[in-house]
């Protein structure tokens, strides 16, 4: 139970994701014609997506830790993990004080028929299919917690069946809030849209800054593990 409690509080950092929560509330504030079995549909592939994901890392992170670690641990690879862990601490610099909008007119045009493709009036189970592998896709570069969560999970040692439940539990954990939202939907209807609406501002307000800090966090983490930047640290405090 040591690794459920340890896993647990990513799944629930995982709820507030863009493919979790963001779409599913966007979804949901459908102007007419919601299908909200699709709505489920979507949250269903989400979470299989990200089952299937981390089943295939878990089963190839075994043979791969002990000669990564020794890549990482020479000289090359604490420079290579050096330079990644910069890059993500400047791509969240520029994320959170750099990177604005663009375009917004027409990137929400494009999504309003997204949104109609999968969920909407004329939506088609290929819509559903298409919107929720683009968001597991677009998130593969984000899903830190995923990632340590699924590290935590080999590093238990648990048999592999214990190992996948569990993962299949962090899944079902991520979706639940979206999961409940619609549920809630179902039974309140539009009277639930205030709710909703408040957010979705919440989401599209704090999405770039959360963004930016997960970048900045794991850049941050990645670079200070290195001996590059022990030393860089030595040089600046004259130690």
């Amino acid at each position: 139970m040591d690794v459920l409690g340890q896993i647990l509080p990513l799944a629930l950092l995982d709820t507030v994701s863009v493919s979790t929560l963001a779409i599913p509330v966007w979804f949901l504030l459908t102007p007419r014609g919601l299908r909200i079995g699709n709505v489920y549909g979507y949250l269903l592939i989400v979470g299989a997506g990200y089952l299937a994901l981390g089943l295939l890392l878990l089963g190839g992170l075994s043979a791969v830790r002990e000669p990564l670690g020794d890549a990482v641990a020479s000289p090359t690879g604490d420079t290579v993990v050096a330079v990644a862990g910069g890059a993500l601490l400047l791509l969240g610099l520029y994320y959170g004080f750099v990177k604005r909008d663009r375009g917004e007119e027409g990137h929400q045009g494009r999504l309003t028929r997204w949104r109609e493709a999968a969920v909407g009036s004329k939506a088609t189970a290929r819509g559903v299919v298409t919107v929720a592998l683009v968001a597991v896709a677009l998130e593969i570069t984000t899903m830190f917690p995923y990632l340590a969560a699924i590290d935590i999970l080999d590093r238990s040692r648990q048999p592999w069946v214990e190992q996948a439940a569990l993962l299949a539990l962090y899944c079902l954990v991520m979706i639940g809030p979206a999961v409940l939202a619609a549920l809630a939907q179902q039974i309140a209807g539009r009277a639930l849209h205030p709710a909703l609406n408040r957010i979705d501002r919440w989401i599209r307000r704090n999405a770039r800054e959360n963004t930016a800090w997960l970048f900045g966090v794991v850049g941050f983490l990645m670079l200070s593990t290195t001996k590059l930047y022990e030393y860089g640290m030595n040089r600046l405090t004259g130690e």
